[in-house]
């Protein structure tokens, strides 16, 4: 057996879905013209480092962007 040809690294990024505050995001929003509830539950997806990428309106939306960027999302709390 050639280790080399049968050995496969899965290279699937993880990435981090976890809750945040609106009001943790309030003011790149607002540089964005984008007007946020700062009572809103937002979700943000965050790199293996905790760099955070994204930022989405719901849990749904949020996994589905990252599996459409060839990510594998993860729930964090």
């Amino acid at each position: 057996m050639d280790m080399e040809t049968d050995l496969t690294l899965d290279t699937t990024p993880t990435v981090y879905v976890r809750t945040i505050d609106a009001s943790e995001v309030m003011e790149q929003a607002a540089n964005a013209g984008v007007k946020l509830d700062s009572d809103a539950t937002l979700y943000a997806i965050h790199d293996e480092n905790g760099q955070r990428m994204a930022v989405f309106s719901d849990r749904e939306a949020a996994f589905a962007a990252a599996r459409d960027h060839g990510a594998e999302p993860v729930s964090v709390h």
